[in-house]
């Protein structure tokens, strides 16, 4: 069985329209909360972050406040083996977080809800300029 066709990584792109991507360029606009899934071995981990991406696609929406779209994707094996060697040591399965098809972060393996919290505020935090002001 392939990664792409365990049930809840399946129900990504069936259920809530993720691409499955090959290329970053191929990434839509904005953020994009890209799933590595670990297509060379399946993970334990995996479900569980397949489970909970559009609770996390929810939770940077909240950070962002509309400020910059955000969407989910799944990688296929080719990209994830490709941003393996880009990002050094990445464990699978992990999240990567995009900005218009650039590689913002990552987030390796499952974590606690508290450290995606954390992290998602550090990262869609909004940028300000050396005064303090909002930069739009």
């Amino acid at each position: 069985m392939s990664v792409l066709e365990l049930p809840l990584v399946q129900g990504l792109t069936t259920r809530h329209g993720m691409p499955v991507l090959h290329t970053l360029e191929q990434a839509q606009a904005g953020y994009v909360l890209l799933l590595l899934p670990s297509h060379a071995r399946i993970h334990l981990e995996t479900p569980d972050l397949a489970a909970i991406l559009p609770d996390l696609l929810q939770l940077g929406a909240a950070h962002l406040r509309g400020a910059q779209p955000i969407s989910g994707a799944v990688a296929d094996a080719a990209l994830e083996a490709e941003l393996v060697r880009n990002e050094g040591d990445l464990s699978l399965p992990a999240l990567v977080v995009l900005e218009n098809g650039q590689v913002k972060a990552n987030i390796a393996r499952m974590r606690d809800w508290d450290t995606y919290v954390s992290r998602f505020g550090a990262l869609f935090a909004p940028s300000t300029t050396a005064d303090g002001e909002p930069v739009v």
